[in-house]
């Protein structure tokens, strides 16, 4: 038996031998050069390859700077996202399906076979990098902590009223055509999550917590003229409904009159006789013989004319009953339908006055205009009494719910917590636009030297130690570089401190966050100018699923 188990594992022990024996000459293998014509066209294939996707991914960087500087919706920057996370794992899959072509040409695999493992390596690709950005995201926001989820509920509103307001910041001197240049929208990107390390950020809002989420409402909401304009077209709208009301509502009320039942109960008797003339000649309602007298209660029944069940046919009284039944149900059915737009009933015959003041009509005015239910709205305001009684109203409204969500206790945010979503959300929006730069001017600069090695390699042979060499000299250029010059951004005050504030409150993490911002803000003036020319003429206008307002 101990013989045997020796034999055995000298047995595995050669296998594992041979595997690996197997295993690095395959790798000794793929380091040998391609012949210089192979290697040549592979070059050209990669090179038209990274060219193109140097393109997409220059326009998205630009797109996605406008995204931030013009602070976009939910949405919108939802859509973005999708579109950053595919490039990012096209950049991906170029890496790995330039060594499945290298590999096809050294060992002559088939077409089919080149094909079926260049599709897999492209989706596995693709789909890791994706769900990778995805997970990573998600990481930091779970792990996010209270505070900065409390100091991001108010950071994302306060850069918003950068762009759109003369809000100034202590120690920053940039007015609203600044942040609107390249340098500007990337401090907009990097402003909040810059403010992570702001000590008491809460307690600087709190004395002028009401009229500073008032002026962020009128901000999001537009000032008192816009939303005298979309009240006015509303009030338009709503006009035609009334139109289509009264319509409605004066053929509801003449098809219940008196005269309009009478002459329906007259015409149906009519038939009625009629009908049973056509049974026989001699027959009438006075002489049906009583045998036949529920066939003659379910025929009429068929017409809808409910008559009871102990209905005589000579009963014109209880047949009058039935057709006066019968045409107010169909009128109220008709008058219904027409109300389907409101979605409950609405007595007819109202007032323009009255009509407008039904909760109906109400809610589906406030509905229109995003407006609190506190909110009462009644037709031919001035603006003036829209300001007063509706503009003013709301706007004091918002500014108490926003107070509600982002000026709490921190530890509200935390998971589980009663503004657990709110924090999260503010946290994500914080953080997303950072990540998302900085992977799209990584991954722009690292197909901008593969590109120029790739046409070096088309002319001459390059060493792989040289091509290593020069990409690690190339990082170090790009990495350092930008960070010798200045621009108006990274000369704010707010910004060094910040910055330094940064570095020293949240250690290495907060040194490499603070030094990849300026970096940032540093890069893009130059970058931006040239990505958006990319996307407006080699890629016909590309939207990246984001139109600004």
């Amino acid at each position: 038996m101990t013989s045997l188990t020796l034999l055995q594992r000298l047995g595995h022990r050669a296998r594992r031998r041979s595997l690996a024996s197997a295993l690095m000459h395959w790798l000794r293998k793929d380091k040998n050069p391609l012949p210089r014509r192979q290697e040549r066209v592979l070059v050209l294939v990669m090179l038209t390859l990274t060219l193109l996707y140097l393109m997409v991914e220059m326009g998205f960087n630009a797109r996605l700077l406008d995204v931030v500087g013009g602070l976009a919706s939910q949405h919108q920057v939802e859509s973005i996202e999708v579109y950053g996370r595919l490039i990012a794992g096209t950049a991906v899959a170029l890496l790995g399906l330039g060594s499945v072509l290298k590999k096809s040409l050294r060992m002559g695999w088939s077409r089919l076979r080149t094909t079926i493992w260049a599709a897999l390596v492209i989706v596995g690709c693709v789909g890791t990098t994706y769900f990778a950005q995805l997970a990573l995201v998600n990481h930091l926001v779970d792990r996010s902590t209270p505070d900065e989820r409390a100091r991001a509920a108010l950071g994302v509103p306060m850069t918003y009223l950068m762009v759109h307001q003369d809000f100034g910041l202590t120690g920053l001197d940039l007015t609203t055509e600044d942040l609107q240049r390249p340098e500007g929208k990337t401090l907009l990107a990097t402003l909040p999550i810059m403010l992570l390390s702001k000590d008491h950020l809460t307690e600087s809002i709190k004395p002028q917590a009401q009229p500073f989420f008032e002026l962020f409402a009128e901000t999001v909401r537009g000032d008192a003229e816009v939303n005298y304009r979309r009240y006015q077209d509303s009030l338009a709208e709503l006009d035609e409904s009334y139109r289509q009301y009264q319509q409605g509502s004066r053929r509801y009320l003449e098809a219940i009159s008196a005269a309009s039942i009478a002459r329906h109960q007259q015409q149906a008797w009519n038939d009625y006789v009629q009908s049973l003339k056509q049974r026989n000649r001699r027959l009438t309602p006075n002489n049906v013989p009583n045998r036949h007298a529920n066939t003659v209660r379910q025929s009429l029944r068929e017409k809808g004319i409910a008559v009871a069940d102990d209905w005589r046919p000579n009963d014109r009284a209880g047949f009058n009953r039935a057709v006066a039944r019968r045409v107010q149900l169909d009128a109220r059915s008709a008058y219904a339908a027409g109300l389907e737009s409101v979605g409950r009933w609405i007595e007819p015959g109202l007032p323009r006055g009255q009509f407008f003041a039904q909760l109906p009509i109400q809610n589906k005015w406030r509905d229109a205009l995003h407006l609190p239910y506190l909110i009462t709205l009644q037709p031919d305001l001035s603006p003036s009494d829209f300001e007063q009684t509706v503009y003013r109203p709301t706007i004091s409204f918002d500014a108490r719910q926003l107070i509600e969500d982002r000026l709490v206790d921190p530890q509200n945010y935390r998971d589980r917590g009663e503004k657990a979503q709110i924090g999260r959300d503010s946290y994500r929006a914080l953080i997303v636009p950072m990540i998302a730069l900085l992977f799209s001017l990584l991954g722009a600069f690292t197909h901008i030297f593969k590109c120029l090695g790739f046409f070096t390699r088309a002319l001459c042979y390059v060493p792989p130690r040289l091509y290593a060499a020069a990409f690690v000299g190339y990082a170090l250029v790009v990495l350092t570089v930008p960070m010798l010059w200045t621009n108006k951004v990274t000369e704010q005050r707010l910004f060094l401190d910040l910055k330094q504030q940064n570095g020293s409150t949240l250690g290495p993490m907060g040194w490499i966050i603070a030094h990849s911002v300026q970096w940032t803000a540093q890069v893009q003036p130059v970058f931006y100018p040239l990505n958006e020319r990319v996307r407006l003429h080699l890629l016909g206008g590309l939207t990246y699923g984001y139109q600004p307002q």
